[in-house]
């Protein structure tokens, strides 16, 4: 391959697609999830995982989101209180709303029907889906409805919605006659679920007060009331083997089921493992009767799908969707085709992202109690190695069947753990040690104990070594695992035996905190990035820095050495990603997709494929096609050449209309005008252009070749010398084009509004040089008569 040309990527993006409080929302069949990124709404199909619409907001963040059973009408509300109806089949809006408060909660009905929306001045709307218009108008909650549900039978009168309160009232309310049936006071705080059962003979009611209330609706009198140890944000009805059985779900991270004839709790899903991330269950989606599985919102905006048949008391979770990774601090290819990304997150679990299949979804490792810092990989891409916040460092490894399971912890650091590192030649069976840094400032080495059925804790290291006087911030080990790297907060790096655990040297050279530092796969060189937004390559065999690398705007987070060493790539809190040619040391690309400050950033081994990461979570994969970018250049150039020379013919022998059409393809302005020159010149009887042949062609032409031929008529129309030709174009195209598909042609308005006031004065021009012929002609008759 050759390196000495400028590089080129192509991108594939993995995009947030829910972050903020707004409530996600299910079809019925579960295939259609809508959920907002923050003023945005993003539509995804979840069988495929591809992104069917993106729906752009209104300028301020959603703050509900209701989907119809039938997939077809999303409403959707926003801080602003508009409410507007989209049409999923249609891809446009249908209708738009001012509502008369803010709303924080909707509902919907079975049959796709209505819309419910509890505002915050304490109203709830009905809204008619089909017809576009409210249908209801309760009042009578006195604070923020917090809980919405609808209950109704087809060809029948019995039509029903609940609503709660954030001061504990529900309400239940007749839909036919338009009054209140029953209000309920009996919680003391936040209701937040409300439901009635199939038939529609019992009512359930829940609440941030821990309890469950169940009514019955022939007297609207309190049936039981059974406390649920937790405090809930979602509750209703579902079936599991043909019981009827209710459901709570909010406190703790789980959904608890429950036999309400018994008062007995039947089973939960898994208890997430205890961390200081407060994790919540935010909303239950229920999908179609007959499915087997529900879906679970939780707080962190991840969306797991819970099977509904029971295994040992639990009911397992099938599949765990990530709406944002928050953000992304470090992360590996893993697994062993390296088709995996493993990544430490804002989150206490390990998360693993399968790039191959659904880049949606997302694997859990719980294990470390507080937040991940970093993470490091063997070569094999089956051992991953994680320093966390809560002091230690934990060593995975990789399972066909399991995925990625703890085999020991390392616990020994009095601080957190910033940085990791495993041996860089093969492991064979399993890596025999692992190096961690930590905000103590210490570095140690441990001896990896052999894999074993259970969790191995190692609490005794190697050696324990002050490694700087600032933390420590990267680590790395030499590809022969000789030496070890240190880069800190102290303004310099360090080489070290990594054996010995002895100083080699100090790199000093950089003005500010050293954030990265990696070695040279196939060169005695290690490379560092830095604040001063420089990044360096020193020479290990007198450990002198050998280039620098400026261009970034910012701090530079991530570098590492591309290409078997020809390039450097690196990562800045600008956002921007640099390559630079080591050789001469200049800057041979720079990539710009990121919105926020790049965290991570790391090679997959070939190293014509990477990956960054930035602080909204954003993930862009980066594959390097020079190759077939130079190749398309090069056949791009020879077809070019080939027009180039078809034009000189045409022109030679003034076929005007082909040497029109290729002149505007190959947008050469000056040759098209010298083309309608000549053609006009030509004068063909009744053409304004002098050919009706170029007239014919006009009306075939394509939006955007129209839009390019305004373009020259504004440009020629500038100067006085050209604005004759630009004026009988314009005449020529208003004449054969239809007028009505101009006005639909995008930014075409906006060209003619530079056209008119040149025109305007070109004309003005015209009109003065008449009026001042006719002096010439005064004077010529004077001279006449003198004569």
């Amino acid at each position: 391959m050759d390196y000495t040309t400028k590089r080129s990527y192509k991108k594939i993006d993995i995009e947030p697609y829910y972050i903020g409080s707004a409530n996600a929302t299910v079809s019925g069949d579960g295939l259609v999830l809508a959920t907002a990124v923050l003023e945005d709404v993003v539509v995804v199909n979840r069988e495929t995982d591809e992104v069917v619409h993106q729906i752009q907001g209104d300028g301020d963040v959603v703050t509900a989101l209701q989907l119809t059973p039938d997939g077809n009408e999303l409403a959707i509300v926003s801080q602003s209180q508009q409410l507007r109806i989209f049409d999923l089949q249609q891809s446009k809006f249908v209708k738009t709303f001012k509502l008369p408060a803010a709303s924080y909660i909707s509902s919907v009905d079975p049959t796709s029907s209505l819309f419910a929306f509890g505002l915050t001045d304490g109203s709830v709307i009905v809204w008619d889906i089909e017809g576009s218009f409210i249908t209801h108008n309760f009042k009578g909650h006195p604070s923020t409805v917090s809980a919405l549900r609808f209950f109704g039978r087809l060809d029948s009168k019995d039509w029903k919605l609940a609503s709660g309160d954030i001061m504990g009232t529900v309400k239940v309310w007749d839909l036919v006659k338009r009054k209140c049936l029953h209000t309920m006071k009996e919680h003391s705080a936040t209701v937040r679920g409300v439901a009635f059962n199939e038939t529609g003979d019992y009512f359930i009611t829940s609440g941030r007060d821990n309890v469950v209330i169940m009514y019955s609706t022939k007297s609207w009198k309190e049936v039981k009331t059974v406390p649920v140890s937790q405090s809930v944000e979602a509750c209703g009805f579902f079936e599991v083997d043909g019981k009827e059985l209710v459901y709570t779900a909010g406190q703790y991270g789980i959904m608890k089921v429950w036999d309400m004839d018994l008062e007995k709790l039947v089973a939960t899903t898994k208890v997430p493992l205890e961390t200081t991330e407060e994790l919540n269950v935010m909303d239950v989606l229920l999908l179609d009767q007959g499915l087997d599985s529900v879906l679970l919102v939780f707080s962190d905006q991840t969306i797991v799908e819970v099977d509904l048949e029971l295994q040992n008391g639990v009911f397992p979770s099938v599949r765990v969707m990530a709406g944002n990774h928050g953000t992304i601090a470090d992360m590996r290819y893993v697994g062993p085709n390296f088709d995996k990304l493993a990544l430490a997150t804002n989150s206490p679990a390990l998360r693993i992202v399968d790039l191959s299949q659904k880049p949606l979804d997302v694997v859990l490792c719980e294990g470390h109690t507080d937040l991940l810092n970093a993470l490091d990989c063997t070569t094999d891409g089956l051992w991953v190695a994680t320093g966390a916040k809560d002091n230690t460092a934990r060593l995975w490894r990789y399972d066909d069947v399991a995925g990625f399971v703890c085999q020991a912890v390392f616990e020994g650091h009095i601080s957190s753990v910033t940085a990791v590192g495993l041996p860089r030649t093969p492991v064979n069976e399993y890596p025999r040690f692992l190096i961690t840094a930590s905000e103590d400032l210490t570095i140690k080495k441990w001896t990896v104990p052999k894999p074993a059925d259970e969790v191995v804790h190692v609490k005794n290291s190697d050696y324990t070594r002050k490694a700087h006087d600032k933390m420590i911030h990267s680590i790395d080990i030499s590809p022969n695992n000789d030496l070890l790297a240190t880069a800190s907060h102290d303004k310099n790096a360090k080489i070290w035996d990594l054996q010995a655990g002895e100083t080699v040297g100090v790199l000093k050279g950089h003005k500010r905190p050293v954030y990265d530092i990696t070695f040279c796969a196939y060169d005695r060189l290690v490379v560092t990035g830095s604040g001063d937004q420089m990044a360096k390559v020193w020479s290990l065999d007198d450990l002198t820095c050998v280039k620098t690398f400026q261009g970034q705007a910012n701090a530079i987070q991530r570098v590492s050495f591309l290409a078997k060493n020809q390039f450097v790539v690196g990562a800045g809190a600008d956002g921007l990603i640099k390559v630079w040619e080591v050789s001469s040391g200049t800057c041979v690309q720079t990539l710009d997709n990121h919105d926020n400050r790049i965290w991570a950033l790391c090679l997959k081994n070939d190293g014509n494929e990477f990956v960054s990461a930035d602080a909204d979570g954003a993930i862009t994969v980066w594959q390097d096609n020079t190759e077939e970018v130079q190749e398309l250049e090069a056949e791009n150039r020879k077809l070019r050449v080939e027009q180039e020379q078809s034009l000189e013919n045409y022109i030679s022998d003034k076929d005007w209309v082909n040497a029109f059409k290729l002149a505007l393809k190959l947008n050469h302005p000056m040759r098209l005008y010298k083309v309608l020159q000549a053609s006009i010149a030509q004068g063909d009887e009744g053409s304004c252009i002098g050919s009706r042949a170029i007239e014919a062609t006009i009306p075939e032409l394509a939006d955007d070749e129209v839009v390019l031929l305004f373009k020259r008529v504004r440009d020629w129309n500038t100067n006085a010398r050209h604005f004759e030709v630009a004026q009988k174009l314009i005449k020529a195209i208003l004449q054969n084009y239809p007028v009505d598909k101009l006005y639909e042609i995008p930014g075409l308005m906006g060209l003619v509004d530079g056209i008119l006031p040149y025109s305007e004065r070109n004309y003005t021009r015209v009109d003065d040089l008449v009026e001042q012929s006719f002096i010439l002609d005064y004077v010529v008759q004077k001279m006449d008569e003198v004569v």
